[in-house]
């Protein structure tokens, strides 16, 4: 089954009495210098940024905000939320103090009260596609007590700079009627998905059927890619949902990491699509199911996805060099390692697809 992943900012704020904190090691004159003019911030949107410091960067307890790249894509709600990479560096010895481009954008709560002020700061207002750098004094991100495990002191001058990835929207109302194989859907009061409705609704075939009800204009999908969605499954002929995220958090994960039918049915179609997509078991949970889902071996799951949004597929990050690596005293046997995804062990690629788009 598909995971909700919405990691909280927690490595920023420590607990003041579980880390120690930092003697101060930035300038004690936060008004000396420059602010982002002393710092120049290159590379494509999606991607790590490269920072070229300058001699007197600095920073002070209000934020500095620039626009580096401006994105053709939706404002931000101001009550929404947010997709992003971000990436914090230390003014003070100019290293990376902390980056999500190693692993999965953030979803930021745009709404949430105790944001810290310099992300509400540089995303109020932005739309999709734009890359923003601020400035600020570490102490208004880390707290007073700065923060040991990133190695930042709370004078330390603070370059965050944000990549705006989503969210895109799908305009189109959500049709109670199915077409094609889709079956109908039962809404909420706010015309949300809740339920599908599968009588006198066609029967699976056996076979991946996809089919697109709305044809977004963004970004392709490619299954090496991240992506944000939400989504509506359940298994057919059953009236209750085994999942969904319509009333609750956008699924954020790698397309990979997904069962085989979401990779073959979402690869190739664009931000802002609707899909709907029929799994037989060998493109879901294989023969044994998904016992904690209520899902049987037998069974033919259906999703309803809005896809919206995609970011490229997470930086690796270098390996650390070693000053004289020495070879093993005995050959290294294989070692066997059990896959993570709830994905069978029949090849996707063996049964065609019934594309309905």
């Amino acid at each position: 089954m598909p995971r909700r992943v919405r990691r909280p900012l927690a490595l920023l704020v420590a607990p003041a009495l579980l880390i120690p904190a930092l003697a101060a090691c930035g300038s004690d004159d936060a008004d000396s210098g420059a602010g982002l003019e002393a710092v120049e911030v290159s590379g494509a949107v999606g991607e790590p940024p490269q920072v070229t410091w300058g001699d007197d960067f600095s920073a002070t307890a209000d934020p500095e905000v620039e626009t580096v790249v401006a994105g053709d894509g939706p404002e931000l709600a101001a009550d929404g939320d947010a997709l992003v990479h971000y990436w914090i560096g230390n003014g003070y010895d100019e290293s990376e103090a902390l980056s999500t481009y190693t692993s999965l954008p953030e979803v930021v709560d745009l709404a949430d009260e105790q944001l810290t002020e310099v992300f509400s700061t540089a995303l109020e207002g932005a739309t999709v596609g734009s890359r923003i750098a601020a400035s600020v004094v570490a102490e208004e991100v880390v707290g007073p007590s700065g923060n040991s495990q990133l190695g930042i002191s709370n004078a330390d001058p603070l370059l965050l700079v944000f990549d705006v990835l989503g969210p895109d929207s799908v305009d189109e109302p959500y049709a109670e009627e199915g077409t094609g194989f889709a079956p109908d859907l039962v809404l909420d009061e706010d015309g949300k998905p809740e339920s599908m409705r599968f009588k006198d609704r066609p029967r699976p075939t056996g076979r991946l059927q996809v089919q697109v009800v709305v044809e977004g204009d963004g970004e392709v999908v490619k299954k090496s890619d991240v992506v944000m969605v939400d989504y509506l499954g359940s298994v057919y002929a059953k009236p209750k949902p085994f999942d969904g995220s319509y009333d609750g958090d956008p699924l954020v994960q790698s397309l990979s990491g997904l069962v085989p039918g979401w990779q073959e049915a979402l690869a190739g179609k664009t931000v802002g699509s609707r899909v709907w997509m029929a799994l037989p078991p060998r493109f879901g949970y294989g023969a044994s199911g998904n016992e904690g889902a209520g899902i049987k071996g037998t069974d033919t799951i259906y999703f309803l996805v809005d896809i919206l949004a995609r970011a490229p597929k997470p930086v690796q990050p270098e390996p650390e060099e070693t000053e004289e690596p020495q070879e093993p005293e005995q050959p290294q046997q294989p070692q066997q390692s059990g896959s993570s995804q709830p994905s069978p062990s029949a090849d996707a690629s063996e049964s065609p697809s019934d594309d309905e788009s």
